[in-house]
């Protein structure tokens, strides 16, 4: 095929060469395209688009997951298509149209769309022309014939890309605009204009479309790993311990979302620890804001719900509980405020016991139990084990940190925060050294 049938191809594209090409690789690239393993691509590319592009996303597994599918089956197909095993027509695009699906759900803009395709394809025409060079030199070929080469390459590339763009782009329009019509979307523009600042703007027909009381008091629920499906599933079960007045769910991400419930009365601590029997009884990992009233309310629950979200994996280490309530997370939010200074605290305060050792992580266990049953027999009943060893585990962190007791609040602080700050791993404390101070 020369670059004539490329331009068919591609259509709008209307490029051209100032030498007609060959869409079909030389018989020594193609052996040293089908040589090389075009799995290394896929990290490369998803890693320059959540960079580039997808920034928001960059902690959604479900998104991820999901572009992650859809350049693996860009990348392999790109290889086939330029060894000869694939003609582009054929070309499956279940993954990418999927994708292009769910960004238009996750309201990904469509110049994104488009941003992360260019950085795909260039990486990847950047990629085997690299390869082709190289085997230009290995096989001694003529500067001419490799530059022809290069060129066919590209011609390829941007046939290939424009025959996968054109059908990705048509099924996100598609999405998008169906999306656009529904009444859930509608629904989720009024929450996030609520939520970012704009809700001045809702008229009483939003409000309606809405169907949730604004000026009740609230109580907001995130769950972090369940997607908006499934927490409408769990609303019965809230619906009917609590008997809330309205009931809002909006989808915080593929796989997160967040439950607002309204109550024409103040909540009361018996209903709020209804809720968390029922989010318990059903295995969920939750973040619960305290009751708050009001427009104001609605919005600074849902912040204390994402705080709380932050820290709720260093406490279920050792609460046992995947509820989480923002009044017991309180000190952690505040002290997290500023990370650095929350390092540097913890190193100065547990020293040694901070460290990522097995004995470091005993002596911490028995002191925190110690610190909160407050005698050795609860601690060692508590712990299984004999009370003189929690006696010269005690006696051990006296030796290396100095007398507990002085320092109880202290100590008691900076434990806390060793779960929150290690959940990233030990070396995020590991790095800051006892002494160093934020500049």
């Amino acid at each position: 095929m020369k670059v004539a049938g490329v331009v068919d191809v591609v259509g709008a594209s209307q490029f051209a060469f100032d030498e007609e090409y060959s869409l079909a690789l030389p018989d020594w690239g193609v052996r040293a395209v089908a040589a090389r393993d075009w799995r290394p691509l896929v990290e490369q590319v998803v890693t320059r688009c959540t960079d580039l592009v997808f920034s928001e996303n960059r902690y959604d597994e479900a998104f991820v997951e999901s572009l992650t599918d859809s350049v693996g089956e860009n990348a392999q197909a790109l290889h086939d298509v330029l060894t000869g095993r694939l003609e582009t027509g054929d070309v499956p695009l279940t993954q990418r149209l999927r994708f292009a699906a769910l960004e238009a759900e996750a309201r990904i803009p469509h110049a994104s769309l488009q941003r992360s395709y260019r950085i795909s394809y260039f990486l990847q025409w950047q990629h085997w022309v690299r390869v082709i060079e190289q085997a230009a030199i290995d096989e001694q070929v003529d500067p001419r014939e490799a530059m022809r080469a290069v060129g066919s390459l590209t011609a390829a590339v941007h046939a290939y890309s424009d025959t996968v763009i054109s059908n990705v782009a048509t099924t996100f329009a598609r999405s998008e605009d169906a999306f656009n019509r529904s009444r859930a979307h509608v629904r989720h523009r009024l929450v996030r204009e609520i939520l970012d600042g704009r809700e001045e703007a809702l008229s009483p027909a939003d409000l309606v479309t809405l169907d949730y009381s604004l000026q009740a008091s609230h109580l907001a629920v995130l769950l972090p790993r369940t997607p908006q499906g499934a927490a409408n599933q769990l609303t019965v079960g809230l619906r009917a311990a609590v008997r809330p007045s309205h009931l809002l769910v909006y989808p915080v991400g593929l796989r997160s979302s967040v439950v607002w419930m309204a109550s024409a009365t103040a909540w009361s601590e018996e209903r709020v620890a209804r809720v968390v029997d029922v989010l318990e009884a059903a295995g969920a990992v939750a973040a619960l804001s305290e009751p708050q009233s009001g427009l104001t309310g609605f919005v600074a629950g849902f912040e204390q719900a994402r705080d709380v979200e932050q820290v709720c994996a260093a406490v279920l280490t050792t609460e046992g509980s995947g509820v989480v309530r923002y009044s017991q997370v309180r000190l952690e939010i505040l002290l997290m405020q500023n990370r650095p200074l929350a390092v540097a605290f913890i190193r100065e305060e547990l020293g040694p016991l901070a460290d990522d050792t097995a004995e470091a992580a005993r002596l911490r266990a028995t002191l925190e139990v110690s610190f909160r049953l407050g005698s050795h027999v609860a601690t060692a009943e508590h712990l299984a084990l004999h009370e003189h060893t929690v006696r010269n585990r005690l006696q051990r962190a006296t030796e290396l940190i100095g007398p507990l007791h002085e320092r109880r609040t202290e100590l008691q602080v900076a434990l806390r925060l060793w779960h929150i700050v290690s959940s990233t791993g030990p070396e995020a404390i590991a790095s800051s050294r006892v002494g160093d101070r934020p500049s």
